[in-house]
């Protein structure tokens, strides 16, 4: 009767720490989903922030860059010919 009163506490007492550690594994799991999702936001976050950075980059060499001699137009913008025939056509 001892025997089976001790066989019967001993898995009881396994079942619940079987039920523990299920439920430990379940909450990590969690945790680790949420981490993983965080990660993934701050990354797409870096990725647009540093996209919106090249951009603006971009815009400002565009705005403010100094043209060669080479780009420079010899003939008026508003010439409606082709660049030669502009530049016998001037007034």
């Amino acid at each position: 009767m001892r025997v089976l009163t001790f066989l019967l506490i001993t898995l009881v007492a396994l079942a619940n720490v079987m039920q523990a550690q299920r439920y430990d594994r379940a909450i990590y799991e969690a945790l680790l989903n949420d981490l993983e999702r965080e990660f993934v936001e701050r990354d797409l976050a870096e990725r647009v922030l540093a996209k919106r950075e090249l951009t603006r980059q971009d815009r400002y060499e565009l705005t403010d860059r100094v043209r060669r001699a080479s780009e420079k137009k010899s003939y008026p913008r508003n010439c409606y010919f082709s660049p030669i025939q502009c530049l016998f056509t001037r007034n």
